[in-house]
């Protein structure tokens, strides 16, 4: 059985204003539905689940599939994806600690999109009866759910608009803003940092662009003193500079 107090919510970062204005906010944080729920409920939730790990790139569900299970994530990371007619993968998101996904099943009854650990990943699974149950004994937990989706609806429709009217320089620059949001560490200059690593194939999937292309922005990111990569992981060194380029 998981622990309960290693689920605690890391300290959210607190962006300087020397890497970034914070006057928009790009991208909705999920909020962890464990960390609000009294002690007893999360007693209950964790007599009803189970927990499972996964390798690297396992494959936990495929459109088609029942659903009839919540996921939340313990450690790893989750690409929640689909395929186009050509086999083009579409990355919609990544899961990382603390967030659940497969939450849309509850309303339905098949999984529509693919869900792949991009790194060894250890996962809580609630059946869909028992959290149907941990509803109806803490009716706050509805709101947080549509809070959740409602979030992922209004990140849909930002996606479509950005396909319409955005070229892949702005795509790609308010990518950075987002993943940085969702995955930086604030570094001591008031830069941010990547806490995982994300490849030139993963962001085009996520903008629906070509991986050259990316390779072409991220090189001229890089030039222009936007950004810097060490080992993999992205340092945004210029956050003002991406949002004009957005703005623009």
């Amino acid at each position: 059985m998981y622990a309960m107090g290693a689920i605690e919510r890391s300290q959210e970062i607190n962006l300087r204003p020397k890497a970034f204005s914070m006057e928009k906010r790009w991208y909705f944080n999920e909020i962890d539905v464990l960390a609000q729920l009294p002690k007893g409920e999360q007693a209950f939730l964790f007599q009803k689940s189970y927990q499972k790990t996964y390798a690297k790139n396992t494959i936990i569900h495929s459109p088609g599939d029942r659903g009839d299970s919540i996921n939340y994530v313990i450690s790893g990371r989750v690409k929640i994806y689909n395929l186009s007619a050509c086999g083009k993968e579409i990355i919609y998101r990544f899961c990382q600690p603390h967030s659940f996904f497969g939450i849309a099943e509850i309303f339905g009854e098949e999984r529509e999109v693919f869900a792949e650990t991009t790194e060894d990943t250890e996962i809580l699974c609630v059946d869909k009866e028992s959290f149907e149950e941990l509803i109806r004994r803490n009716p706050g937990i509805a709101l947080t759910v549509m809070k959740i989706l409602g979030s992922r609806i209004r990140q849909a429709h930002r996606a479509i608009k950005d396909f319409v009217v955005c070229d892949v320089r702005s795509r790609l620059a308010q990518l950075l803003i987002k993943l940085t949001q969702i995955n930086g560490a604030l570094n001591d200059d008031g830069t941010v940092t990547f806490k995982n690593k994300f490849t030139h194939q993963e962001m085009a999937n996520m903008i629906g662009a070509i991986r050259q292309t990316v390779t072409e922005i991220i090189n001229d990111f890089k030039r222009n003193g936007y950004i810097r990569c060490d080992n993999g992981k992205i340092t945004i060194l210029n956050g003002e500079g991406l949002e004009q380029l957005i703005n623009d």
